[in-house]
């Protein structure tokens, strides 16, 4: 399986700590396309590359994505560009959140239906309970 994981990078890297979990966690049920996300230096890799190489290599793995695995706690455009873009393209979205730091989502993703969307205390809950997340049938 082909996951592709979304969190914030530009909007702020406050959960890297849960992004580099849930990366971790996710390379034991397919290849993880966006390791770089996870990345403590995933801005200084961007400086070299012109934005358009950047945006059609994003786009070539989220057409060749399975599963797409967002963390949206912290607001970011880049991220909901990736779910709204995943969205149109019929993909499967898992959205997990940590409640303590947004206790409510927007509606935007609240209201679509054909998203799971989990919220959590503690990034732990979501790795220990990850197999059923991702084996879950919609």
């Amino acid at each position: 399986m082909n996951i592709y994981f979304s969190g914030s990078i530009y909007g702020g890297r406050q959960k890297l700590d849960s992004y580099k979990k849930l990366v971790k966690e996710l390379g034991k049920f397919g290849k993880v396309l966006t390791e770089e996300v996870a990345s403590d230096n995933v801005l200084d890799k961007e400086e070299n590359i012109s934005d358009n190489d950047v945006f059609m290599s994003l786009e070539h793995r989220l057409d060749s994505a399975d599963l797409i695995f967002a963390e949206v706690t912290i607001p970011s455009l880049g991220v909901g560009y990736e779910i709204g873009y995943a969205d149109k393209s019929n993909k499967r979205i898992i959205c997990v959140y940590d409640k303590t730091v947004t206790p409510k989502i927007t509606t935007m993703l609240r209201g679509n239906n054909r998203l799971k969307i989990i919220p959590y205390t503690d990034i732990n809950e979501i790795i220990n309970n990850m197999k059923d997340i991702i084996e879950e049938e919609d």
